[in-house]
């Protein structure tokens, strides 16, 4: 029986991201090579050499885009055309409108890119014969489909994070745009949670018999690490770690730290990452008067990051919409608890932790000062927690993964 042929269309692939889908691709897809699955993975632009041993990687950056190219694939598409003056209207949501097309590697051109992408996709699908077309998230929508016109093979879209997630409700019309056009073109969805399936339905009105659900896996190489012993007598750190956008609640935790303080003096809030909310931030410690114990980092190496879930006492995701978070799963694996926001996919299917609406800062304080006041309790979480983590392997998810696959064909 010959192999299962995945063409596969991804934004970012670990170790070059900038942020948690480049991990999950890079975990699912070595999972599935490993299987006996043929994929090919594309990509838009590589600023470094990657080294595979399992499947076929392809830098989408070393191919030619002519104009007439280019002007064919927004007409086929039935897409607006990306202004470059969009990104500073003056829209409801004001400065939050606009992060995501300040990206560090396609600077003001995102939208550009994705239609380039797709154009090349074309191409690409021409040379590289598949059974399946698997495309992760809007960026890579429109260079499935592209795909899909060239192969008349089946496609999944995979969706990590909705354009409702990432601005907590006031959408970039363009962006939700080429998501609902994504979502329509595939024939199957694939969701990393409940919570993300039901946005896809209840925004996107799409099938709910088109949706699957695959939660996200965790690598558990270390899994039960020896977390360095901690001096009772030194101050408490609470760990945050996400971009610095509204989606993920950094604010809320301030105000709830607020009423830690008041309460226990001994203890460090830590925010790691950058984004647009950055200085907000900066300035919401100041006025709440905390901010000797509030460290803002900048964003960390994979190194970095996992020094810091092992030095802190509590990793608290505080996130307004969360399609998963993956964070709380890696900060598990390195021996610290968690606090979760019910607005999460990942509370679906972690149980050992404390889960609190990210709104209510009152019992997210009270849970902060239950976990660094009681090291029995923090130990328990931290033991249970382990067993979480042995469901939700990749091998676990990739074989999930497989049977969509298999049922498409």
């Amino acid at each position: 029986m010959s192999k299962l042929r995945v063409l596969m269309f991804g934004w970012e692939l670990a170790p070059v991201i900038s942020g948690g889908l480049g991990v999950v691709c890079r975990e699912l897809t070595d999972t599935l090579s490993l299987k006996d699955v043929d994929v090919t993975f594309v990509v838009p632009k590589l600023p470094q050499e990657i080294n595979l041993n399992n499947f076929k990687l392809i830098n989408a950056s070393n191919f030619h885009v002519s104009q007439k190219d280019w002007k064919s694939i927004v007409i086929e598409s039935n897409l607006v055309p990306y202004q470059e003056d969009f990104a500073i209207q003056n829209y409801k949501y004001g400065e939050y409108c606009n992060y995501r097309f300040d990206n560090e590697l396609y600077g003001m051109n995102l939208i550009s890119e994705v239609e380039r992408y797709a154009i090349i996709a074309r191409e690409i699908a021409k040379n590289n014969p598949c059974d399946i077309i698997h495309a992760h998230d809007w960026m890579t929508a429109l260079a499935a489909i592209e795909a899909k016109k060239i192969n008349k093979k089946p496609m999944i879209l995979h969706v990590h994070s909705t354009e409702y997630d990432r601005t907590a409700g006031w959408p970039n019309p363009i962006i939700a745009n080429y998501e609902k056009i994504g979502l329509n073109a595939a024939d199957r969805v694939i969701a990393v949670s409940e919570y993300t399936k039901n946005i896809l339905i209840d925004k996107y009105q799409i099938n709910p018999n088109k949706i699957s659900i695959v939660h996200n896996g965790i690598n558990n190489k270390g899994l039960g690490v020896e977390v360095e012993k901690k001096e009772e007598s030194r101050e408490k750190i609470v760990l945050f770690l996400a971009r610095l956008s509204i989606q993920k609640g950094a604010d809320y935790l301030l105000k709830a730290a607020k009423k830690v303080l008041a309460y226990k003096k001994n203890v460090k809030f830590v925010i790691v990452g950058k984004g647009p909310m950055l200085k907000t931030l900066i300035d919401l410690a100041f006025n709440l008067g905390i901010s000797d114990n509030v460290i803002f980092t900048g964003a960390l190496s994979h190194n970095e990051v996992d020094k810091a879930y092992r030095h802190a006492d509590l990793f608290v995701m505080p996130s307004i919409s969360e399609p998963f978070g993956l964070t709380c799963l890696e900060s598990i694996r390195n021996g610290t608890p968690v606090i979760i926001s019910k607005q999460s996919g990942v509370s679906e299917v972690l149980n050992n932790c404390l889960k609190v609406d990210y709104w209510d800062i009152d019992l997210m304080a009270s849970k902060i000062i239950s976990i660094l006041n009681h090291e029995s309790l923090k130990s328990t979480l931290t033991e249970n927690g382990y067993h979480d983590l042995k469901q939700l392997t990749w091998d676990k998810q990739a074989d999930k993964v497989i049977q969509i696959y298999q049922d498409m064909l």
